[in-house]
């Protein structure tokens, strides 16, 4: 080999020498790509639909009926209205003998309720010269009450529940009914025979709507004819009441509580003397009043131990 061209061989070994070492010069100081995901400064807002809080307040239960007088005009004792004698508030009701068949069944009681059409006996009523009548389903008068519950509370007239009723209770066949007698009393208020007219009406209705047919038997002298309650019950009677004190205690608990000695018929229901006996220790007259409805369901409705025909205004016969 020359010497021209062992030169030009290191020359261009020298220059691949240090066109090497340049080139890893430069991959020790190149600085690396980020790749790291930055973490936000701020909470994305979120995109979910937010569930709605119900925030409505549930419907009071309806107090059954019609209001009268405001509940806050009810005095918070008893009684809890004012007595006007001269307008005492009247129920004139049938009772029944609830000890002896076959009113000793409830179902027997409401189907002998559902088949009396009380505005046929309110309009009677009004003929007789009764005041201010109307016809009822519950005992307590809606003045005393403080709402009106007719055809609310209680058994309303209907012909063919009523049929339905004594066939539930055994007597698909009316004839195998036995015989029954209902009492009234000759005292009409101001119309001697009002009583036994409207009992005449009634005892039609129930052999129109039912098929049976029930004795009327009249009683003169009150003095008798409470007697006749008292020592020889029968199996329904007639009568009216008219309060000492304008409050329903005066009307169920004097009336029906089982222990009372007006409670003529035996009516014994454990619930309805636990409420009544409730009700006169209550001091609120609105929890009173729904305590009442309470008992005016059980009495007149679930096991109608008693027929309510209307109110009225009581008359003091001279």
């Amino acid at each position: 080999m020359n010497k021209t061209k062992y030169l030009k061989s290191l020359q261009t070994a020298v220059l691949i020498l240090f066109l090497g070492i340049l080139a890893c010069s430069q991959t020790q100081v190149a600085t690396p790509t980020a790749t790291a995901t930055l973490i936000p400064t701020e909470t994305p807002t979120s995109t979910l639909t937010p569930v709605p809080t119900n925030t409505n307040t549930p419907e009071p239960t309806p107090i059954p009926g019609l209001q009268v007088y405001p509940v806050s005009s009810l005095g918070n004792s008893i009684p809890w209205l004012p007595l006007d004698t001269n307008n005492r508030p009247m129920s004139v009701y049938y009772g029944f003998n609830v000890n002896k068949p076959p009113f000793n069944n409830a179902l027997i009681r409401q189907a002998f309720a559902a088949a009396i059409d009380r505005e046929q006996i309110a309009q009677e009523a009004t003929g007789f010269k009764f005041r201010n009548v109307t016809p009822a389903t519950s005992l307590t008068p809606p003045q005393v009450l403080g709402r009106d519950l007719y055809n609310v509370v209680g058994v309303p007239f209907n012909p063919s529940i009523a049929k339905d009723l004594l066939k539930q209770a055994g007597y698909s066949d009316a004839a195998s009914f036995p015989s029954v007698t209902l009492i009234v009393s000759m005292r009409g208020e101001a119309a001697p025979g009002a009583y036994f007219g409207m009992a005449q009406t009634i005892v039609g209705m129930w052999e129109t709507n039912l098929g049976v047919k029930v004795e009327i038997e009249v009683v003169g002298n009150m003095g008798e004819y409470i007697n006749r309650l008292k020592n020889n019950l029968p199996d329904m009677y007639q009568l009216g009441w008219g309060p000492d004190y304008n409050d329903p205690d005066d009307f169920l608990k004097t009336l029906f509580y089982s222990k009372s000695e007006f409670n003529y018929g035996h009516f014994n229901n454990q619930e309805f003397d636990r409420l009544v006996d409730k009700a006169a220790n209550l001091t609120d007259p609105s929890e009173r009043q729904l305590l009442y409805i309470q008992t005016e369901q059980i009495l007149t409705e679930q096991e109608a131990g008693v027929i309510p025909l209307y109110h009225t205004l009581y008359y003091q016969q001279p």
